[in-house]
């Protein structure tokens, strides 16, 4: 642990960036590089997974298919595969190149059930979403060029709570996400190869980082600054009338009421909010 805190330090961009999928594949490469050289996993089946993307059937040239071509350029950009008044599921060309970017899957109810998506454009599946009653369970993932499976997230009411890593593309998993607080997740890898987390490997991805979340960033503020304030009076007329029956007065009270409306905050909904890592890296 004591090496890998000497290392993350010596590289200057690791201080620099605050969160960053770069950052996440840097420390995968770390504390993973000894499953390339340890043993393998002992016995059936402990740490494998199957790594194959099966891409779900959707008969997007069947009869029962309804294409839309947005923009007249006499190719499909969505296409749904339809069991009467039923959904089944679509294909959407989002870039218009004549290729299918995202595949979407509806269950008997008409919730979406899985997507699946090709984020590079090469034709190949890299991520695969799973959802139960409408709602993200499962993320599979194909980080590298491999067009292999190697990451796979668990979510739980829409969050992600752990995730499996296979870092060096043997088919075995040799890091384990512990996703207690979402944006500080806890990896724990295999060095040895034998199938199990190691001791003492764990990295605290927060602190080997120094990324600050949100929440820890906004209670650090001053507490001025949390605080509303009356915006500043500006200047509507040097001009007031005086009737000699105190208008003037009453018009001079209605622009210091005007000028000191207090400014509105900005709502949650419009703050910007963070991802949390991934052990995939880059990809949305």
């Amino acid at each position: 642990m004591n090496n890998l805190a000497i290392r993350l330090a010596s590289i200057p961009w690791i201080a620099k960036i605050s969160t960053s999928s770069f950052v996440l594949l840097g420390i995968s490469l770390v504390v993973g590089c000894g499953g390339a050289t340890g043993k393998g996993a002992e016995g059936p089946g402990l740490g494998h997974r199957d790594t194959e993307i099966h891409h779900q059937a959707c008969d997007i040239t069947s009869s029962h298919a309804q294409a839309i071509d947005a923009n007249n350029d006499g190719r499909a950009d969505l296409t749904m595969v339809m069991d009467g008044a039923h959904e089944v599921c679509r294909a959407a060309d989002l870039d218009f190149d004549g290729r299918v970017d995202v595949w979407t899957y509806f269950d008997a109810g008409g919730n979406v059930s899985r997507r699946e998506f090709d984020y590079d454009r090469d034709g190949a599946i890299d991520e695969i979403q799973i959802f139960a009653g409408g709602q993200i369970v499962e993320k599979q993932r194909a980080s590298t060029l491999s067009h292999h499976l190697d990451t796979w997230e668990k979510y739980t009411g829409g969050r992600i709570v752990s995730a499996e890593r296979d870092s060096n593309g043997d088919g075995r998993i040799d890091q384990w996400w512990d996703y207690k607080s979402a944006d500080c997740p806890l990896i724990h890898s295999d060095i040895d190869g034998n199938g199990q987390p190691d001791p003492n490997s764990t990295v605290d991805y927060c602190k080997e980082t120094n990324y600050k979340p949100p929440e820890q960033l906004e209670s650090a503020r001053p507490e001025m600054l949390k605080k509303e304030t009356d915006a500043l009076p500006t200047e509507t007329s040097n001009t007031l009338t005086n009737t000699g029956t105190g208008d003037s007065t009453k018009a001079a009270d209605s622009t210091t009421k005007t000028n000191k409306e207090p400014s509105k905050a900005p709502t949650d909904a419009a703050k910007p909010k963070s991802a949390s890592p991934s052990p995939a890296g880059g990809k949305p």
